[in-house]
């Protein structure tokens, strides 16, 4: 049986980009799908493109709204699917990464969020790198919480697949966030309790463009606040931060994430 999967697309003025986000989700084939594109009143021809694909959409609508986690939280509040996800408007997934989020959720009921790996694209669909990075693609490392908590790891957003009730417990995203809300809400996750386990495959491609959050230093004072905002929950959480302890852990990920041929399966 195949479980319903809610996958939201929040947009906004990304013609360029969203078809070919759509295409990548629907192209799946998965057959229990619910896909929602909440558009924030997009004016660059991105209604049209959303229309020529209506008719495989659960719903889809435009109008203004206060970012990317306000329509990430208005597009699950329409869904009813017992898994979720969101892919950002200029971002794809790679094939068959549906069936083997769904596939490893299902082998582990006890799992709430599972992720992936990701390349890096650029505007152009070609390889490309993260901001002052040299590698074309993300191996992401199995989880470890405190890693995520000092920083040491992060996981994959858009090759990240959670469970209904994660999102019940964790979410919803954090619309005062306007950076990092993913890396808010699985922090959140994790203080809460929930498992996380790592799918050691390329799931989707993340672009990295002149108009991308990723790519914009105006967002740097916005993104200290938005991370002093979570430092505080983790302490918050019980949770004890160190200079010594974040060592150990980026040591300890790096180690991990370069280890993955010689011990399959990390």
């Amino acid at each position: 049986m195949n479980p319903r999967l809610t996958i939201v697309t929040p947009s906004l003025n990304q013609a360029a980009f969203l078809e070919q986000t759509i295409d990548s989700v629907l192209s799946q084939n998965y057959p229990n799908l619910e896909y929602i594109v909440v558009d924030g009143g997009s004016t660059d021809g991105s209604v049209e493109i959303i229309r020529r694909h209506e008719r495989y959409l659960t719903h889809w609508e435009s109008r203004k709204d206060t970012g990317p986690p306000s329509a990430i939280n208005r597009g699950f509040g329409c869904g009813t699917g017992e898994i979720l996800a969101y892919l950002n408007s200029d971002d794809t997934y790679e094939p068959g990464a549906i069936a083997g989020a769904v596939e490893a959720l299902q082998k582990q009921p006890r799992v709430g969020v599972v992720y992936g790996d990701i390349r890096f694209i650029d505007e152009f669909g070609k390889p490309t790198t993260f901001p002052g990075k040299r590698a074309t693609l993300y191996r992401a490392a199995p989880f470890i919480a405190g890693a995520l908590y000092h920083n040491a790891m992060f996981v994959p957003q858009q090759a990240s697949f959670w469970r209904r009730a994660t999102y019940d417990a964790a979410g919803p995203m954090n619309e005062e966030n306007w950076t990092c809300w993913d890396h808010e809400f699985f922090i959140r996750a994790s203080l809460a309790g929930y498992r996380f386990s790592r799918i050691p495959h390329v799931l989707a491609a993340f672009r990295i463009h002149p108009q991308s959050i990723s790519s914009e230093n105006r967002w740097e004072d916005r993104r200290t606040r938005d991370h002093q905002r979570i430092d505080a929950q983790i302490v918050a959480g019980g949770y004890k931060r160190s200079a010594p302890m974040e060592m150990f852990y980026r040591c300890c990920v790096m180690f991990l994430r370069s280890s993955r041929y010689l011990f399959p399966g990390l």
